[in-house]
């Protein structure tokens, strides 16, 4: 009687064991470099903004690769880092001050509530949440202390890899189109969307925070508020959340106001911002859609969502890349697998 017995060869064997090192190595690298991702994020998007500046600095003006480089990374760690070296600087004291004067805090929140149910009868929070806002609000403002310095972190490891990418543009671009097993031309519309996605996201969002901002700003000097520049600076980061955008930081605004008596400012100041702001976001869209890819809302909204827990602070820029990415892969998957030939 004849048994057929099948064994896997020692060549086999010997792939199998190198697979298996191969993985845990790279998951041991994964793990530890996990934190950096942000950066490594940064650095694919900077590379796509800079890439066509770089090619016309080589090519039309026959510029030095390394003179090049060099310059175009300063000037982009200028136009980033600046602002956040500001941000940091000129909100590291009034934080610091705000959490060693919870009591400050609470005497504040306590003038709004009552002058809420006393002018207006709205009972908004019951006494004896007012202290868990107070301390909640201590933990937020800390929380967001915390991330502006990981910020600097990453932005660090950014431009770590962002020379070595761009000093290598050329390699890279050819180990892309030789190693990727897609067809050319949808190499090529992938280069295309993701550079108009980066566009969209990390400079789309801000540009628009920064244009409300500077609106904002306008009735935050028009309506007498104290301090305005800060409030000012908040109002960008602010502007970039879905759904609440600038209002988490006029409305109080336009609170404290009543709460002091300035009773005709604070309403100027709301009237203003929820009618002068509030446009000015959908306009700034309509404008700015026109010349760079239309994300959908509900992409921002749940991209902020993920990319705070995943990142972070930054992550209300990158949350939103990767769920464009995500739908540009399946995307991708029905030009390569799918419909080959698409008409558009």
């Amino acid at each position: 009687m004849n048994t057929n017995k099948h064994y896997l060869s020692n060549n086999v064997l010997l792939q199998i064991a190198f697979i298996l090192i191969i993985l845990i190595v790279f998951g041991l690298i994964t793990n530890n470099l996990l934190s950096f991702f942000p950066g490594f994020l940064g650095a694919i998007c900077l590379y796509v903004l800079l890439y066509n500046p770089l090619q016309w600095m080589l090519k039309t003006k026959k510029w030095n690769k390394l003179t090049s480089v060099i310059l175009l990374m300063v000037g982009s760690a200028v136009f980033i880092i600046g602002p956040l070296y500001l941000l940091i600087k000129m909100l590291t004291n009034k934080v610091l001050v705000l959490l060693n004067d919870t009591a400050q805090i609470k005497t504040d929140v306590n003038k709004i509530i009552e002058m809420l149910q006393t002018k207006f009868h709205i009972d908004v929070f019951s006494a004896t949440n007012i202290e868990k806002i107070t301390q909640v609000g201590g933990k937020l403002l800390e929380k967001t202390l915390n991330a502006s310095m990981d910020m600097t972190v990453q932005l660090g490891v950014a431009f770590l890899i962002l020379y070595f990418m761009l000093m290598n543009h050329q390699n890279l671009e050819n180990w892309f189109y030789k190693n990727i097993p897609i067809r050319t031309n949808n190499l090529k519309r992938m280069n295309k969307d993701l550079r108009d996605l980066v566009i969209s996201n990390a400079v789309g969002m801000p540009l628009t925070a920064f244009i409300q901002a500077i609106i904002a700003y306008i009735g935050y000097l028009i309506f007498g508020v104290d301090d305005a520049l800060t409030w000012f600076i908040l109002t960008i980061f602010a502007a970039m959340l879905p759904v609440v955008g600038a209002a988490i930081i006029y409305v109080p605004l336009g609170l404290f106001l009543l709460a002091k008596g300035d009773t005709g400012s604070a309403v100027g100041l709301l009237i203003y911002c929820f009618v002068v702001v509030g446009l000015s976001d959908n306009v700034i869209r309509l404008v700015l859609q026109k010349k760079m890819a239309d994300v959908h809302p509900l992409v921002t909204i749940f991209g902020v969502i993920v990319g705070l827990n995943l990142f972070g602070f930054i992550g209300i820029i990158f949350g939103p890349i990767l769920f464009s990415v995500f739908f540009w892969l399946i995307k991708l998957y029905k030009y390569e697998f799918i419909d080959p030939n698409p008409e558009d």
